[in-house]
């Protein structure tokens, strides 16, 4: 058995000024403390289970959990998952002063969830295949978006809480080792949101998501990643009017490993210069080119 425990502290301050009005300090602190038992039976089995206490200054105590198992059959290649946990997310001071997008009457967002999965082995493990279903219901969702509960001092858009709402949905991926060094993976999701109140779906969230990866390694130093990545049509605003299209966007990146401590990195974001829109309004950029070195001691 395995036994983790610990603490966090953490808080933010900021300055508002609230369209000129007198600016304001604003903070926010939380102290946490967690604990987590993993346990593993004989490389087969393998059970987690994990609690966290959280108390803010301004949002009071909360407590959340999270167990998780997961079983291993060596003789099939078949591996059988699952979870299920609780969440709390407390507003951050963006959420609640950022100027001209804010809202001071968010109330934390709290969840519930639940997961499970079956992996897969096949073809001397070259092959690995995995599917799952995934269920969420959430309470005071936090979502960003237009809505005439917007303080008037925004300019429309600003982070509302969702009373009621839900998502559940499939996942299917799988990993394919072609050669030595080279291997292709893909993973599609399929996710169905509603809000309980309205009925309507929630904005944002795409029903479809897909990607495909190509990560090759010709020697051993090098490391090169091609990524494609397909988002599908989905709302805008809570009352589903805002259609936004699909759109897909290709990557690239490459790492070399000069020594043990230090490496050369590159990537290029938005290879093919797509023009596209994650958020409404919110345009992406043009073709991105970065590049660096990483030192590690």
């Amino acid at each position: 058995m395995l036994l983790t425990a610990g603490y966090q502290f953490r808080e933010e301050q900021g300055k508002s000024d609230s369209f000129g009005t007198q600016q304001r300090n604003r903070l926010i602190s939380t102290n946490a403390g967690f604990g987590q038992a993993q346990v593993n039976v004989q490389d087969h089995l393998l059970l987690t289970g994990g609690v966290r206490q959280d108390s803010y200054n301004v949002f009071g105590n909360a407590t959340t959990y999270r167990v998780t198992g997961g079983y291993l059959s060596p003789e099939t290649g078949t591996k059988l998952r699952g979870s299920y946990g609780t969440g709390f997310r407390a507003p951050t001071l963006n959420d609640l002063f950022f100027q001209g997008a804010n809202n001071p009457d968010l109330k934390p967002e709290k969840s519930q969830s639940y997961d499970v999965g079956v992996d897969q082995s096949v073809l001397k493990d070259k092959l690995l295949l995995s599917a799952g279903y995934f269920w969420n219901r959430f309470r005071n969702l936090i979502q960003f978006q237009p809505g005439a509960t917007c303080p008037a001092a925004t300019f429309g858009f600003c982070p509302q809480n969702v009373a009621l709402a839900k998502s559940q949905g499939w996942e299917l991926s799988f990993k394919y080792r072609l050669l030595e060094g080279l291997d292709v993976r893909g993973q599609y999701t399929y996710t169905l949101t509603r809000d309980l109140i309205t009925t309507q779906r929630l904005p944002r969230w795409p029903v479809d998501q897909a990607s495909l990866g190509v990560s090759y390694q010709p020697i051993d130093p090098l490391r090169v990643n091609l990524e494609y990545r397909f988002v599908g049509s989905r709302d805008n605003d809570a009352a589903n009017t805002q259609i936004m299209s699909s759109f897909d966007v290709v990557n690239v990146s490459a790492t070399y490993d000069v020594t043990k401590q230090w490496q050369i990195f590159g990537r290029v974001d938005n290879l093919f210069n797509k023009d596209y829109e994650e958020v409404l309004f919110f345009g992406t950029p043009i073709r991105s080119v970065f590049a660096g070195v990483k030192f590690t001691y």
